[in-house]
């Protein structure tokens, strides 16, 4: 994830907002205030991070440019053209040990619902095979900008690093760190084994 502050901002690092920092994030809960608390947590920031609730992407730079945050975390692709244009800066990328999006389901639904999400999930993964292999550099690149008004450039750039579980296997070991991350920065509570948030066999 990209850290972004005012173009015109003090700050010189990432480290620089461990003294009281202000992060803006879309809404509570939110992917946006999950990576302030890791990077805070990761980092050994001093004391828990603040928060001001800002909206979407647009309303978190907003709030950067007038003060009501120092800074916030968004995905790197989608904050290169406000990069580009200069609304904001980019102050440093925060990796956390876990996948930006995954499946997840109530073991009940799973025991009921099985077959259709076994259905789902080949379908989904069908489609970004096709999508990141099939269709070709320049399709997806022409649909891409369209659809998002990303640069040819920021395309190329997210297709070379960007990966998809062709069989949606569990990584055992990775949802162990990615719990004992989260716990650590206070995000959940009481997992204390990876098998608590793993999704069982359908």
């Amino acid at each position: 994830w990209a850290v972004s502050v005012k173009a015109d901002s003090e700050l010189c690092t990432v480290d620089d907002l461990a003294f009281g920092a202000t992060f803006g994030i879309s809404r509570p809960g939110s992917g946006s205030e999950v990576m302030a608390r890791y990077a805070s947590s990761q980092y050994e920031w001093a004391g828990p991070p603040k928060f001001a609730v800002l909206g979407d992407v647009h309303g978190l730079i907003r709030g950067v440019q007038d003060g009501r945050a120092d800074a916030f975390l968004w995905e790197r692709t989608t904050m290169q053209r406000h990069y580009t244009q200069g609304a904001v800066r980019y102050l440093g990328t925060v990796r956390p040990p876990w996948p930006a999006f995954s499946y997840a389901a109530l073991s009940p639904f799973i025991g009921a619902h099985g077959a259709r999400l076994r259905r789902l999930q080949q379908w989904a993964g069908a489609a970004a095979a096709r999508f990141m292999g099939e269709i070709g550099e320049q399709q997806r690149a022409a649909f891409v900008c369209q659809a998002l008004g990303y640069a040819a450039e920021d395309v190329a750039a997210w297709a070379a690093y960007v990966q998809f579980s062709g069989d949606g296997a569990v990584d055992t070991a990775r949802i162990g760190k990615a719990v004992a991350a989260l716990e650590r920065a206070g995000v959940v509570a009481g997992l204390a084994t990876a098998d608590v948030v793993m999704t069982p066999d359908a």
